[in-house]
Protein backbone atom coordinates (compact mmCIF):
# COMPACT_ATOMS: atom_id res chain seq x y z
CA UNK A 1 0.00 0.00 0.00
CA UNK A 2 1.26 3.62 -1.23
CA UNK A 3 2.89 5.79 1.58
CA UNK A 4 0.43 8.59 1.83
CA UNK A 5 2.55 11.76 2.86
CA UNK A 6 1.24 15.08 4.51
CA UNK A 7 2.84 17.94 6.11
CA UNK A 8 1.89 17.49 10.52
CA UNK A 9 0.58 20.26 11.98
CA UNK A 10 2.49 22.34 15.06
CA UNK A 11 2.07 19.19 18.21
CA UNK A 12 -0.62 21.34 20.17
CA UNK A 13 -2.21 23.32 17.71
CA UNK A 14 -5.98 22.35 17.62
CA UNK A 15 -7.95 24.13 15.02
CA UNK A 16 -12.05 24.56 15.37
CA UNK A 17 -12.76 22.47 11.87
CA UNK A 18 -10.06 19.62 13.00
CA UNK A 19 -11.16 16.44 13.53
CA UNK A 20 -9.05 16.47 16.86
CA UNK A 21 -11.90 18.83 17.85
CA UNK A 22 -14.22 16.16 17.74
CA UNK A 23 -12.42 13.81 19.54
CA UNK A 24 -11.20 15.50 22.17
CA UNK A 25 -15.17 16.20 22.39
CA UNK A 26 -15.94 12.17 22.09
CA UNK A 27 -13.49 11.51 24.89
CA UNK A 28 -15.40 14.30 27.34
CA UNK A 29 -18.95 12.93 26.34
CA UNK A 30 -17.41 8.97 26.75
CA UNK A 31 -15.78 9.91 30.10
CA UNK A 32 -18.87 12.03 31.63
CA UNK A 33 -20.82 9.02 30.61
CA UNK A 34 -18.89 6.32 31.97
CA UNK A 35 -18.73 8.34 35.50
CA UNK A 36 -22.60 8.36 35.36
CA UNK A 37 -22.42 4.60 35.15
CA UNK A 38 -20.27 4.31 38.27
CA UNK A 39 -22.12 6.12 39.68
CA UNK A 40 -25.60 4.05 39.30
CA UNK A 41 -23.00 1.13 40.20
CA UNK A 42 -22.21 2.81 43.19
CA UNK A 43 -26.05 3.15 44.22
CA UNK A 44 -26.33 -0.23 43.09
CA UNK A 45 -23.33 -1.64 45.21
CA UNK A 46 -25.59 1.10 48.41
CA UNK A 47 -29.10 -0.56 47.49
CA UNK A 48 -27.29 -4.31 47.93
CA UNK A 49 -26.37 -3.56 50.88
CA UNK A 50 -29.34 -2.34 52.37
CA UNK A 51 -30.72 -5.48 51.70
CA UNK A 52 -28.34 -8.24 52.43
CA UNK A 53 -25.79 -6.76 54.00
CA UNK A 54 -22.35 -9.26 54.25
CA UNK A 55 -24.06 -12.31 55.05
CA UNK A 56 -23.84 -15.62 53.40
CA UNK A 57 -26.08 -15.10 50.88
CA UNK A 58 -24.11 -12.26 49.37
CA UNK A 59 -21.28 -13.83 50.19
CA UNK A 60 -23.02 -16.77 47.80
CA UNK A 61 -23.60 -14.36 44.79
CA UNK A 62 -20.29 -12.98 44.97
CA UNK A 63 -18.66 -15.70 44.58
CA UNK A 64 -20.86 -17.13 41.83
CA UNK A 65 -20.32 -13.72 39.92
CA UNK A 66 -16.54 -13.68 40.21
CA UNK A 67 -15.76 -16.24 37.46
CA UNK A 68 -18.21 -15.14 34.61
CA UNK A 69 -18.21 -11.64 35.45
CA UNK A 70 -13.85 -12.41 34.66
CA UNK A 71 -14.66 -14.00 31.80
CA UNK A 72 -16.91 -11.30 30.10
CA UNK A 73 -13.98 -8.40 31.43
CA UNK A 74 -11.28 -10.75 29.58
CA UNK A 75 -12.76 -12.68 26.84
CA UNK A 76 -15.25 -10.12 25.43
CA UNK A 77 -14.13 -6.86 26.89
CA UNK A 78 -10.95 -7.31 24.65
CA UNK A 79 -12.66 -8.18 21.53
CA UNK A 80 -14.29 -4.58 21.19
CA UNK A 81 -10.53 -2.80 20.93
CA UNK A 82 -9.72 -5.62 18.25
CA UNK A 83 -12.80 -5.11 15.95
CA UNK A 84 -12.77 -1.54 15.76
CA UNK A 85 -9.55 -1.17 13.65
CA UNK A 86 -10.49 -4.15 11.39
CA UNK A 87 -14.45 -2.77 10.66
CA UNK A 88 -12.66 0.48 10.16
CA UNK A 89 -9.98 -0.67 7.38
CA UNK A 90 -12.62 -2.55 5.84
CA UNK A 91 -15.08 0.33 5.51
CA UNK A 92 -12.38 2.27 3.65
CA UNK A 93 -10.84 -0.13 1.58
CA UNK A 94 -14.17 -2.59 0.42
CA UNK A 95 -17.39 -0.28 1.51
CA UNK A 96 -20.19 -1.04 3.65
CA UNK A 97 -21.49 -4.02 2.72
CA UNK A 98 -17.48 -5.52 2.81
CA UNK A 99 -17.61 -4.46 6.80
CA UNK A 100 -21.75 -5.74 7.44
CA UNK A 101 -20.15 -9.32 7.05
CA UNK A 102 -17.06 -8.78 8.80
CA UNK A 103 -19.41 -7.64 11.78
CA UNK A 104 -21.86 -10.51 11.21
CA UNK A 105 -18.68 -13.18 11.21
CA UNK A 106 -17.33 -11.47 14.07
CA UNK A 107 -20.75 -11.69 15.97
CA UNK A 108 -20.19 -15.80 14.87
CA UNK A 109 -16.91 -15.65 16.25
CA UNK A 110 -17.35 -13.80 19.30
CA UNK A 111 -20.72 -15.84 20.67
CA UNK A 112 -19.26 -19.00 19.62
CA UNK A 113 -16.15 -18.09 21.83
CA UNK A 114 -18.64 -17.26 24.76
CA UNK A 115 -21.03 -20.23 24.60
CA UNK A 116 -17.88 -22.39 24.42
CA UNK A 117 -16.39 -20.40 27.44
CA UNK A 118 -20.41 -20.44 29.23
CA UNK A 119 -20.59 -24.65 29.04
CA UNK A 120 -16.86 -25.13 30.02
CA UNK A 121 -17.70 -22.90 33.40
CA UNK A 122 -21.01 -24.58 33.58
CA UNK A 123 -19.32 -28.01 33.70
CA UNK A 124 -16.80 -26.97 35.97
CA UNK A 125 -18.61 -24.69 37.85
CA UNK A 126 -18.79 -27.19 41.13
CA UNK A 127 -14.75 -27.40 41.33
CA UNK A 128 -14.17 -24.12 40.52
CA UNK A 129 -16.59 -22.87 43.12
CA UNK A 130 -15.10 -25.31 45.51
CA UNK A 131 -11.96 -23.93 45.03
CA UNK A 132 -13.01 -19.93 45.15
CA UNK A 133 -14.95 -20.75 48.25
CA UNK A 134 -13.12 -23.30 50.55
CA UNK A 135 -14.26 -21.97 53.72
CA UNK A 136 -18.12 -22.02 52.76
CA UNK A 137 -20.65 -25.03 54.02
CA UNK A 138 -22.41 -27.21 52.26
CA UNK A 139 -25.74 -25.52 52.08
CA UNK A 140 -23.50 -22.61 51.28
CA UNK A 141 -22.19 -23.94 48.79
CA UNK A 142 -24.85 -25.46 47.04
CA UNK A 143 -26.59 -21.49 46.86
CA UNK A 144 -23.59 -20.14 45.40
CA UNK A 145 -23.58 -22.93 42.71
CA UNK A 146 -27.49 -22.51 41.81
CA UNK A 147 -26.79 -18.59 41.37
CA UNK A 148 -23.86 -19.32 39.58
CA UNK A 149 -25.30 -21.53 36.79
CA UNK A 150 -28.24 -18.86 36.15
CA UNK A 151 -25.35 -16.13 35.80
CA UNK A 152 -23.44 -17.64 33.15
CA UNK A 153 -26.10 -17.50 30.38
CA UNK A 154 -25.34 -13.68 30.27
CA UNK A 155 -21.89 -14.27 28.60
CA UNK A 156 -23.30 -15.09 25.11
CA UNK A 157 -24.89 -12.04 25.33
CA UNK A 158 -21.81 -10.08 26.27
CA UNK A 159 -20.66 -11.50 23.19
CA UNK A 160 -23.42 -9.27 21.38
CA UNK A 161 -22.21 -6.52 23.22
CA UNK A 162 -18.91 -6.32 22.45
CA UNK A 163 -19.33 -6.96 18.77
CA UNK A 164 -22.51 -4.32 18.91
CA UNK A 165 -19.98 -1.77 20.76
CA UNK A 166 -17.40 -2.01 18.18
CA UNK A 167 -19.82 -1.38 15.12
CA UNK A 168 -20.87 2.20 16.81
CA UNK A 169 -17.51 2.74 18.21
CA UNK A 170 -16.05 2.40 14.29
CA UNK A 171 -19.16 5.18 13.30
CA UNK A 172 -18.01 7.19 16.06
CA UNK A 173 -21.53 6.77 17.74
CA UNK A 174 -19.80 6.54 21.11
CA UNK A 175 -22.63 8.17 23.19
CA UNK A 176 -24.87 5.36 23.11
CA UNK A 177 -22.24 2.30 23.08
CA UNK A 178 -21.28 4.48 26.85
CA UNK A 179 -24.45 4.83 28.48
CA UNK A 180 -25.80 1.56 27.32
CA UNK A 181 -23.96 0.46 30.51
CA UNK A 182 -26.12 1.91 32.65
CA UNK A 183 -28.89 -0.43 31.83
CA UNK A 184 -27.45 -3.58 34.24
CA UNK A 185 -27.22 -1.13 37.56
CA UNK A 186 -30.89 0.72 37.32
CA UNK A 187 -32.73 -2.60 36.69
CA UNK A 188 -30.92 -4.07 39.43
CA UNK A 189 -31.72 -1.41 41.79
CA UNK A 190 -35.39 -1.64 40.28
CA UNK A 191 -35.96 -5.13 40.91
CA UNK A 192 -34.01 -5.07 44.44
CA UNK A 193 -37.07 -2.59 45.89
CA UNK A 194 -39.51 -4.11 44.32
CA UNK A 195 -38.47 -8.08 44.91
CA UNK A 196 -35.92 -8.27 47.34
CA UNK A 197 -38.31 -8.89 50.19
CA UNK A 198 -39.86 -11.61 48.06
CA UNK A 199 -36.59 -13.43 45.78
CA UNK A 200 -34.11 -13.13 48.00
CA UNK A 201 -30.43 -13.42 46.83
CA UNK A 202 -32.15 -15.10 43.71
CA UNK A 203 -32.90 -11.44 42.63
CA UNK A 204 -29.58 -10.04 42.44
CA UNK A 205 -29.10 -12.85 39.71
CA UNK A 206 -32.09 -12.19 37.91
CA UNK A 207 -31.45 -8.47 37.46
CA UNK A 208 -28.01 -9.10 36.47
CA UNK A 209 -29.21 -10.84 33.49
CA UNK A 210 -32.04 -8.35 32.57
CA UNK A 211 -29.70 -5.64 32.77
CA UNK A 212 -27.50 -6.99 30.37
CA UNK A 213 -29.99 -8.58 28.22
CA UNK A 214 -31.69 -4.77 27.70
CA UNK A 215 -27.90 -3.28 27.39
CA UNK A 216 -27.73 -5.97 23.97
CA UNK A 217 -31.49 -4.66 22.75
CA UNK A 218 -30.74 -1.39 22.84
CA UNK A 219 -27.46 -1.68 21.03
CA UNK A 220 -28.85 -3.97 19.01
CA UNK A 221 -31.28 -1.85 17.85
CA UNK A 222 -28.66 0.73 17.40
CA UNK A 223 -26.43 -1.29 15.02
CA UNK A 224 -29.86 -1.82 13.30
CA UNK A 225 -30.20 1.64 12.50
CA UNK A 226 -27.00 1.93 11.04
CA UNK A 227 -27.79 -0.89 8.46
CA UNK A 228 -26.28 -3.50 9.76
CA UNK A 229 -27.77 -7.19 10.42
CA UNK A 230 -28.02 -8.53 14.29
CA UNK A 231 -27.90 -12.40 12.80
CA UNK A 232 -24.40 -14.03 12.64
CA UNK A 233 -22.96 -15.83 9.51
CA UNK A 234 -21.69 -18.85 10.23
CA UNK A 235 -18.05 -20.77 9.30
CA UNK A 236 -16.36 -17.48 11.47
CA UNK A 237 -13.71 -19.28 12.74
CA UNK A 238 -12.50 -20.44 9.01
CA UNK A 239 -13.60 -17.05 7.31
CA UNK A 240 -10.01 -15.97 5.96
CA UNK A 241 -11.91 -12.18 6.38
CA UNK A 242 -11.41 -12.47 9.76
CA UNK A 243 -7.42 -13.82 10.02
CA UNK A 244 -6.31 -10.58 11.08
CA UNK A 245 -9.29 -10.61 13.79
CA UNK A 246 -8.28 -14.07 15.21
CA UNK A 247 -4.40 -13.06 15.19
CA UNK A 248 -4.98 -10.15 17.26
CA UNK A 249 -7.84 -11.18 19.34
CA UNK A 250 -5.90 -14.09 21.25
CA UNK A 251 -2.60 -11.85 22.25
CA UNK A 252 -4.47 -9.30 23.72
CA UNK A 253 -6.75 -11.01 25.69
CA UNK A 254 -3.81 -13.03 26.68
CA UNK A 255 -2.08 -9.61 27.99
CA UNK A 256 -5.63 -8.79 29.42
CA UNK A 257 -5.05 -11.82 31.46
CA UNK A 258 -1.31 -11.36 32.37
CA UNK A 259 -1.92 -7.55 33.56
CA UNK A 260 -5.14 -8.54 35.83
CA UNK A 261 -2.37 -10.78 37.55
CA UNK A 262 -0.52 -8.20 39.07
CA UNK A 263 -3.60 -7.66 41.26
CA UNK A 264 -3.25 -11.05 43.07
CA UNK A 265 0.99 -10.18 43.12
CA UNK A 266 -0.29 -7.31 44.60
CA UNK A 267 -2.62 -8.48 46.97
CA UNK A 268 -0.73 -11.88 47.99
CA UNK A 269 2.60 -9.86 49.16
CA UNK A 270 0.22 -7.19 50.89
CA UNK A 271 -1.55 -10.54 52.83
CA UNK A 272 2.52 -11.18 54.08
CA UNK A 273 2.86 -7.54 55.84
CA UNK A 274 0.10 -8.16 58.29
CA UNK A 275 -3.05 -7.67 59.44
CA UNK A 276 -5.75 -5.57 57.40
CA UNK A 277 -3.11 -4.38 54.88
CA UNK A 278 -5.00 -6.06 52.10
CA UNK A 279 -8.10 -4.13 52.88
CA UNK A 280 -5.64 -0.76 52.92
CA UNK A 281 -4.63 -1.77 49.80
CA UNK A 282 -8.13 -2.17 48.41
CA UNK A 283 -9.22 1.11 49.73
CA UNK A 284 -6.06 2.90 48.85
CA UNK A 285 -6.24 2.21 45.01
CA UNK A 286 -10.17 2.77 44.96
CA UNK A 287 -9.69 6.22 43.51
CA UNK A 288 -7.08 5.77 40.84
CA UNK A 289 -9.53 2.74 39.56
CA UNK A 290 -12.37 4.62 39.51
CA UNK A 291 -10.58 8.35 37.84
CA UNK A 292 -8.23 6.36 34.93
CA UNK A 293 -11.50 4.46 34.25
CA UNK A 294 -13.34 7.59 33.79
CA UNK A 295 -10.43 9.11 31.56
CA UNK A 296 -8.22 6.51 30.08
CA UNK A 297 -12.05 5.18 28.64
CA UNK A 298 -12.66 8.35 27.72
CA UNK A 299 -9.81 8.93 25.80
CA UNK A 300 -8.48 5.47 24.55
CA UNK A 301 -12.39 4.90 23.05
CA UNK A 302 -12.33 8.08 21.43
CA UNK A 303 -8.36 7.79 19.48
CA UNK A 304 -9.01 4.59 18.36
CA UNK A 305 -10.89 4.91 14.98
CA UNK A 306 -8.87 8.11 14.17
CA UNK A 307 -5.65 5.96 14.31
CA UNK A 308 -7.10 3.16 12.53
CA UNK A 309 -8.13 5.14 9.76
CA UNK A 310 -4.50 6.29 9.79
CA UNK A 311 -2.49 3.51 10.23
CA UNK A 312 -4.63 1.86 7.34
CA UNK A 313 -3.54 4.77 5.28
CA UNK A 314 0.51 4.27 6.71
CA UNK A 315 0.17 7.92 6.81
CA UNK A 316 2.77 8.02 9.70
CA UNK A 317 3.64 11.57 9.86
CA UNK A 318 -0.20 12.32 11.07
CA UNK A 319 -0.53 9.13 12.90
CA UNK A 320 2.57 10.44 15.03
CA UNK A 321 1.27 13.91 15.24
CA UNK A 322 -2.28 12.35 16.66
CA UNK A 323 -0.61 10.61 19.35
CA UNK A 324 1.98 13.14 20.52
CA UNK A 325 -0.76 15.59 20.45
CA UNK A 326 -3.63 13.01 22.27
CA UNK A 327 -0.44 12.03 24.65
CA UNK A 328 0.45 15.64 25.37
CA UNK A 329 -2.90 16.71 26.33
CA UNK A 330 -3.94 13.82 28.39
CA UNK A 331 -0.38 14.77 30.78
CA UNK A 332 -1.32 18.12 30.45
CA UNK A 333 -4.86 17.36 31.97
CA UNK A 334 -3.68 14.34 34.24
CA UNK A 335 -1.03 16.29 35.91
CA UNK A 336 -2.63 19.17 37.83
CA UNK A 337 -5.46 16.73 38.88
CA UNK A 338 -2.98 13.91 40.13
CA UNK A 339 -1.19 16.67 41.91
CA UNK A 340 -4.61 18.26 43.71
CA UNK A 341 -5.47 14.59 44.70
CA UNK A 342 -2.28 13.74 46.30
CA UNK A 343 -2.36 17.22 48.11
CA UNK A 344 -6.26 16.33 49.72
CA UNK A 345 -5.86 12.39 50.09
CA UNK A 346 -6.36 12.60 53.82
CA UNK A 347 -9.48 14.71 53.81
CA UNK A 348 -10.44 12.49 50.80
CA UNK A 349 -9.37 9.40 52.75
CA UNK A 350 -11.62 10.75 56.01
CA UNK A 351 -14.46 11.46 54.54
CA UNK A 352 -15.10 8.50 52.56
CA UNK A 353 -13.79 5.94 55.15
CA UNK A 354 -14.08 7.35 58.27
CA UNK A 355 -16.52 5.98 60.38
CA UNK A 356 -17.75 3.44 62.01
CA UNK A 357 -14.97 0.50 62.76
CA UNK A 358 -12.39 2.26 60.07
CA UNK A 359 -10.34 4.19 62.89
CA UNK A 360 -7.86 7.30 62.36
CA UNK A 361 -4.60 4.85 62.33
CA UNK A 362 -6.19 2.95 59.63
CA UNK A 363 -7.58 6.58 57.52
CA UNK A 364 -3.66 7.60 57.84
CA UNK A 365 -2.50 4.30 56.23
CA UNK A 366 -5.29 4.85 53.20
CA UNK A 367 -4.02 7.92 52.32
CA UNK A 368 -0.05 7.25 52.07
CA UNK A 369 -1.28 4.32 50.16
CA UNK A 370 -3.94 6.44 48.07
CA UNK A 371 -1.11 8.74 47.24
CA UNK A 372 1.19 6.60 45.77
CA UNK A 373 -1.60 4.40 43.92
CA UNK A 374 -2.38 8.44 42.61
CA UNK A 375 1.29 8.81 40.92
CA UNK A 376 1.07 6.30 38.65
CA UNK A 377 -2.08 8.09 36.87
CA UNK A 378 -0.33 10.43 34.32
CA UNK A 379 1.55 7.24 33.04
CA UNK A 380 -1.42 5.14 32.89
CA UNK A 381 -3.57 7.54 31.12
CA UNK A 382 -0.08 7.61 28.22
CA UNK A 383 -0.20 3.64 28.50
CA UNK A 384 -3.42 3.75 27.37
CA UNK A 385 -3.02 6.38 24.29
CA UNK A 386 -0.27 4.11 23.13
CA UNK A 387 -1.90 0.80 24.02
CA UNK A 388 -5.09 1.96 21.55
CA UNK A 389 -1.98 2.88 18.89
CA UNK A 390 -0.96 -0.75 19.18
CA UNK A 391 -4.18 -2.45 18.52
CA UNK A 392 -4.73 0.51 15.54
CA UNK A 393 -1.24 -1.51 14.21
CA UNK A 394 -2.50 -4.96 14.44
CA UNK A 395 0.13 -5.26 17.09
CA UNK A 396 -1.38 -6.45 19.54
CA UNK A 397 1.16 -9.13 20.52
CA UNK A 398 3.22 -6.21 21.41
CA UNK A 399 1.01 -5.70 24.49
CA UNK A 400 1.18 -8.90 25.58
CA UNK A 401 5.22 -8.85 25.50
CA UNK A 402 4.51 -5.40 27.50
CA UNK A 403 1.92 -7.19 29.92
CA UNK A 404 4.77 -9.63 30.86
CA UNK A 405 7.26 -7.43 30.98
CA UNK A 406 5.32 -5.19 33.12
CA UNK A 407 3.98 -8.29 35.63
CA UNK A 408 8.09 -9.16 36.34
CA UNK A 409 8.28 -5.68 37.36
CA UNK A 410 5.19 -5.63 39.72
CA UNK A 411 6.46 -9.02 41.52
CA UNK A 412 10.17 -7.69 42.08
CA UNK A 413 9.09 -3.86 42.92
CA UNK A 414 6.43 -5.31 44.98
CA UNK A 415 9.15 -6.94 47.04
CA UNK A 416 11.34 -4.46 47.68
CA UNK A 417 9.36 -1.46 47.69
CA UNK A 418 7.33 -3.29 50.61
CA UNK A 419 10.18 -4.16 52.68
CA UNK A 420 10.84 0.00 53.37
CA UNK A 421 7.72 1.35 53.16
CA UNK A 422 4.84 -1.60 53.45
CA UNK A 423 1.86 -1.48 51.73
CA UNK A 424 2.19 2.10 50.52
CA UNK A 425 5.40 0.94 48.83
CA UNK A 426 2.76 -2.29 47.20
CA UNK A 427 0.70 1.05 45.59
CA UNK A 428 4.16 3.12 44.12
CA UNK A 429 5.58 -0.03 42.27
CA UNK A 430 2.34 -0.05 40.10
CA UNK A 431 3.83 3.89 38.87
CA UNK A 432 6.96 2.30 38.17
CA UNK A 433 5.32 -0.33 36.46
CA UNK A 434 4.13 2.16 34.42
CA UNK A 435 6.94 3.48 33.53
CA UNK A 436 8.24 -0.28 32.38
CA UNK A 437 5.51 -0.39 30.26
CA UNK A 438 5.57 2.72 28.55
CA UNK A 439 9.07 2.21 27.24
CA UNK A 440 9.09 -1.71 26.63
CA UNK A 441 5.79 -0.47 24.64
CA UNK A 442 7.98 2.31 22.60
CA UNK A 443 10.95 0.18 21.77
CA UNK A 444 8.81 -2.90 20.22
CA UNK A 445 7.31 -0.50 18.26
CA UNK A 446 9.51 1.28 16.92
CA UNK A 447 11.32 -2.00 15.62
CA UNK A 448 7.79 -3.14 14.51
CA UNK A 449 6.97 0.05 12.59
CA UNK A 450 10.04 2.17 12.19
CA UNK A 451 8.11 4.39 9.94
CA UNK A 452 6.23 5.95 12.77
CA UNK A 453 8.92 7.58 14.44
CA UNK A 454 10.33 8.85 11.71
CA UNK A 455 12.39 5.92 10.07
CA UNK A 456 11.92 3.96 7.36
CA UNK A 457 8.94 1.96 6.61
CA UNK A 458 9.21 -1.77 6.61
Amino acid sequence: MPVIQSRAEPLFVVRAESPHTRVFTDAIVVGALTTAAKLAGAAKVMATARYFGTGDALDAFLIAFLLPSFVSDVVAGSFTPTLVPVLVRTQAAEGPAAAQRIARLALGFSTSLMLAAAVALALCGRWLLALAGSSFSAEKLHLSLMLFLSLVIWLPMSACIATWRAVLNAHRRFALAAIAPLASPVILIVLLFAFADRWGVAILCGGTVAGVALECLVLALAVRSLGYPVMPLRGAWKAPELKTLRDQYFPLAAGVVVSSLGIVVDQSIAGRLGPGQVSALSYGIKLTAVLLAIVASGLSTAVLPMFSRLAAAQDWARLRHAVLLYAGAATLFMVPITAALVAYSGPLVRVLYQHGAFQESAAAVVTQVQRMSLLQAPLAILVSVVGRLTVSLSASVVLLRMGIAGLITNAVLDVILSRTMGVAGIALATAGVQVVSLIVLTILLRRRVPGLFGGTSA
